[in-house]
């Protein structure tokens, strides 16, 4: 009926999860339902669970001992009969402090350590994501409970991908480039973003996608950035494409960044591309497990230096992971340079990987960009397409 992953792999999750829970003392996780930013937010109670997909929010209580306990808002019927991994789904109605609360008191946790993932330091959500006044109610309910932050336990569990996961990612790659293909067909002068953007979705859908997904599309001459709003702009001779584009399958979103000029791009535009895909190659050829994300950017830099002999620069972001949804680690910005330049990878690490190159002199950049992941020998794209800007003529 949906995408479903096999029993054996829940079961490698829960016991990998509980092991880690055991290590540090933690009798119970809650997993905060949120389908903030196109759903990401709520990538470990799907990750537990694997309920979720155009917006179903599930809450999820994790003991490190007993039955897992899924609360949606309602409809859990369903839910019960679409997927084989939790049989306690329950309709909670967006009640997640006092749902916390009954299935702490049946598991007898009262004065147990309870960790939230989710409390604090997401990448894209470092205040957190559940509520306070949730929090507040499991603390008052529980005076000599325990509260601890578990979401950077969870980022690091999520990180390595299991070949499992990587199949998933895969399929999303695919639908991704079935995306890609209906944007080229479509591009035509006088077809607005909004027309555009629906071809789009009407393929990514059709091919197995679901929303909601991350998927920036922006039209115009001239143009450096996606927007997150499809407009009623019709596009002309001469506009470029910019793009972000996700498509998830099980939840699974890989990523791709493939520009579109509608005629003849410009010879710097072009060129900044040309550096992009020089820098993909570089960084693509040095990953593998045991290299650092220092090491890297450093190929990053001294690509972008050979290739732009000073007339071009390296720019914020190169790489992010991948996954259900705000994956680390993720280089963003300066600070998680410094965070993670140290951090290995390993076997399974899956990212988009999307060099930008700005001109050392003026404004404007350029980028191209596939969903990669990390292999005992090496690294591989997930992507099959030809790696470069689409010209179409017109």
């Amino acid at each position: 009926m949906i995408p479903q992953l096999s029993i054996q792999e829940r079961d490698r999750r829960y016991k990998i999860v509980r092991a880690e829970m055991a290590r540090r003392g933690i009798d119970c996780l809650l997993l905060p339902a949120n389908t903030g930013r196109w759903e990401q937010l709520q990538g470990d109670s799907r990750y537990l669970t694997t309920i979720g997909g155009f917006a179903t929010e599930v809450f999820t209580v994790f003991p490190r001992e007993g039955d897992v306990t899924a609360f949606i808002f309602n409809r859990a019927a369903w839910w019960k009969q679409a997927q084989k991994w939790v049989s306690d789904v329950r309709d909670g109605r967006n009640r997640w402090g006092q749902n916390a609360i009954e299935r702490i008191n049946e598991l007898g946790l009262q004065k147990g350590t309870i960790g939230i993932s989710g409390l604090a330091g997401l990448f894209r959500a470092p205040e957190g994501i559940i509520p306070y006044s949730s929090v507040k109610s499991i603390q008052d309910t529980f005076p000599q409970a325990k509260i601890v932050n578990a979401t950077e336990m969870m980022q690091e569990i999520r990180a390595v991908k299991s070949a499992e996961e990587v199949s998933m990612l895969e399929r999303s790659a695919a639908i991704v480039e079935k995306t890609i293909e209906a944007m080229v067909e479509n591009a035509n002068p006088g077809v607005s973003e909004r027309e555009l953007y629906g071809a789009m979705v009407h393929a990514m859908l059709a091919n197995g996608g679901e929303l909601p997904t991350l998927f920036f599309l922006s039209a115009g001459p001239g143009l450096s950035n996606s927007s997150f709003v499809p407009t009623d702009y019709r596009l002309q001779k001469g506009d470029r494409l910019i793009d972000e584009i996700e498509a998830k399958y099980a939840g699974y979103a890989a990523q791709a960044v493939c520009p579109v000029v509608l005629g003849a791009p410009d010879d710097e535009y072009q060129k900044m591309i040309d550096i992009s895909r020089a820098c993909f190659d570089a960084i693509l050829q040095a990953m593998k497990p045991g290299v650092s994300f220092g090491a890297l950017f450093d190929v990053y830099t001294r690509t972008v230096e050979e290739q732009g002999k000073g007339r071009y620069l390296w720019n914020h972001p190169v790489m992010h992971a991948r996954g259900l949804g705000d994956d680390g680690p993720a280089l963003l910005g300066d600070k998680d340079l410094e965070r993670f330049s140290k951090i290995e990878l390993q076997t399974g690490m899956t990212f988009i990987l999307k060099p930008q190159v700005r001109p050392a002199q003026g404004k404007g950049r350029a980028s191209l960009g596939d969903t990669v992941t990390v292999t005992e020998n090496g690294a591989r794209r997930l992507g099959k397409r030809e790696l470069k800007l689409i010209v179409k003529n017109v």
